[in-house]
């Protein structure tokens, strides 16, 4: 599974850095100067999504909780405990993650069977929220493409009928019987016991957790028109379309197989940027701004990973679980006196 991973982020990175090679030969001497000041800003929209996200993550747990043990678990170490771990993501099958994960919301009361199954149906309604989004950037990439008479009007209408499917493959998705279904069989495989019945959330909370997602992809937005303004005075009215661009990547790049989606996720979001730049400064320059923004982009991710990483540590760190316990004791010694 290594050498696949191996060779299409080979593969990946060979295609991106051809066409990014090309178009910058063929720019007409554009200078791409970059503003880092805008930095911060799409440091602090990458944050959003990340504690939208360890938010969802906390919901779910509390819903699946053993016996409704979890529900009385400190949020805010439980949100410390996934940023700490998203850092482990950029290890090959994520097992580093979810390992992460269960140490330190151990620390904090929640049992690693309650861990491991709220991430895996939070990565799960993840990529179901993140594909409903990801459609508003599959709208504007045909239109685009038609413009550009890539393809035909015909052609663009017989796309309509895939993506009505992949729309509805995606709400079948969500509906609990099919979602607990795709999932036990994968705990199965990895010789886990299934999903009990009585700890698997309603319709009602699956359908939560999908719409919970969206300031995800809003903030993800908000990054890459940041990265992108760092390069080009470009209008914040493309943040709105760049949501779905940036769904489209993290979805694409979570089944790439690839760590952290490197090379995927670029791929995806620097041509919306070139896009969304063409008609302004042209193909070849807006590839060049395109791939340097989609380069900051990723800059920008980890800063905000590493930052949040940082805190995440510190929430969770031995001696602060040491003191939650200790003051949890406490009330109780007192009531019982």
């Amino acid at each position: 599974m290594f050498l696949v991973k191996a060779a299409v982020f080979v593969a990946v990175v060979w295609w991106l850095g051809k066409k990014v090679y090309e178009a910058w030969r063929g720019a007409a001497g554009m200078k791409v100067v970059i503003d880092w000041r805008w930095g911060a800003l799409s440091i602090l929209g990458f944050c959003g999504s990340m504690i939208t996200s360890a938010l969802v993550w906390r919901w779910l747990a509390y819903r699946m909780g053993e016996r409704g043990a979890e529900k009385k678990l400190p949020t805010l170490p439980l949100v410390g405990a996934y940023t700490f771990s998203q850092m482990g993501k950029y290890v090959p099958g994520k097992v580093a993650l979810v390992l992460m994960r269960i140490d330190r919301a151990r620390r904090f009361g929640m049992s690693a069977g309650t861990c491991t199954l709220s991430t895996l149906v939070e990565n799960a309604l993840y990529i179901a929220s993140g594909g409903l989004c990801g459609m508003l950037a599959i709208f504007r990439i045909l239109d685009e493409l038609r413009a550009q008479k890539a393809i035909t009007e015909l052609q663009q209408h017989l796309a309509w009928p895939i993506i009505i499917v992949a729309l509805a493959g995606i709400l079948v998705l969500c509906h609990p019987t099919v979602l607990y279904g795709v999932l036990n069989r994968a705990i199965t495989r990895m010789k886990r016991e299934p999903i009990p019945p009585e700890r698997r959330p309603r319709f009602a909370v699956v359908l939560g957790a999908v719409i919970g997602f969206l300031p995800c992809w809003l903030c993800g937005g908000l990054a890459l028109w940041a990265s992108s303004r760092s390069v080009y005075p470009l209008d914040l009215s493309a943040a709105f379309w760049f949501s779905g661009a940036y769904a489209l990547s993290v979805i694409i790049g979570m089944v790439s197989l690839l760590p952290g989606g490197l090379g995927v996720r670029e791929a995806v979001l620097g041509a919306a940027v070139a896009i969304q730049l063409s008609p302004a400064v042209g193909h070849d320059n807006a590839v060049k701004l395109a791939a340097a923004a989609a380069g900051l982009q990723r800059l920008f991710q980890i800063g905000a990973e590493l930052l949040l990483g940082a805190a995440g540590a510190a929430l969770t760190s031995r001696r602060n679980a040491a003191e939650e316990h200790q003051s949890e004791r406490k009330p109780a010694a007192e009531s019982s006196s």
